[in-house]
């Protein structure tokens, strides 16, 4: 069977259930908690401020990487290594 076949079986199904009951029981809303959980991770959804900062970051990261194109002669290998520019980019994952 596959995990899909497996998760249909009746006797899956009513364990499952029995164990969604228990956790229920031990801890009331931890169900939807968890639900509400797993739904707030796939949105990720930015604050108006964070995602100013965001996008200001990232064109002031388009700005360095032209200006040491043009400016300086790098190689897109040299811009990727610039010191500068990586720390960049970390601040820039963090604000995502």
């Amino acid at each position: 069977m596959s995990g899909g076949q497996m998760n249909k079986d009746e006797q899956v199904v009513g364990w499952v259930k029995r164990m969604n009951e228990l956790k229920e029981k031990e801890n009331p809303g931890a169900i939807a908690a968890q639900k509400d959980e797993k739904k707030g991770k796939k949105k990720n959804a930015l604050s108006a401020d964070s995602e100013a900062a965001k996008k200001a970051l990232e064109e002031e990261i388009e700005v360095y990487k032209g200006k040491l194109k043009a400016e300086f002669g790098y190689s897109g290998k040299e811009i990727k290594a610039d010191p500068d520019l990586v720390e960049m980019l970390e601040r820039l994952a963090k604000i995502k």
